[in-house]
């Protein structure tokens, strides 16, 4: 009795193992962090703008996230020196190489802060906002190297992976 005890519980053991199986995130070609130095959401750096960075991170547990960074120059009129980050999670994604599309699903939360202003007073602890966002649905890209490429919408651009070492 102990026996057949055991082997239901093996069974039952393999039957949850066997519907974990899958694709692989971890081998996924687009698995990793992409970024670039463009300023998400506009095709040309704002004449008020020192830098700019956008990060897309497709993690293994197949969550998306989305980061963009703006420093303010110094001397500019609104928020100067603040260093704005802008970010989205909550999503997850899935890709289909055959057809070089990657699709989110979710809608995700978006929040925006300010650090490190030349005036503290501009300075904005995380907060909600609508201001960005990664689209649910399918997205074209196309991969070649450590290169993403997404041809339009608004995640557009190329991006590099990130190593890491």
């Amino acid at each position: 009795m102990k026996l057949n005890q055991f082997a239901f519980g093996l069974s039952f053991v393999s039957l949850f193992a066997i519907a974990g199986c899958g694709t692989d995130a971890a081998d996924d070609p687009l698995a990793g962090t992409w970024s670039n130095d463009s300023c998400f959401g506009t095709s040309s750096k704002p004449a008020d703008v020192e830098s700019c960075a956008t990060e897309l991170s497709f993690s293994n547990d197949l969550d998306v996230e989305l980061e963009a960074t703006w420093i303010s120059l110094a001397a500019t009129a609104m928020n100067p020196g603040c260093t704005t980050t802008k970010a989205v999670a909550g999503q997850q994604w899935s890709a289909d190489h055959a057809k070089d599309t990657f699709t989110v699903t979710g809608d995700g939360s978006s929040t925006v802060e300010r650090t490190n202003c030349v005036n503290s007073a501009d300075d904005m602890s995380s907060t909600a906002t609508t201001d960005i966002s990664i689209p649910s649905g399918a997205t074209t890209y196309t991969l070649s190297g450590d290169t993403l490429t997404v041809p339009s919408g608004s995640l557009k651009g190329a991006y590099t992976r990130n190593i890491v070492p």
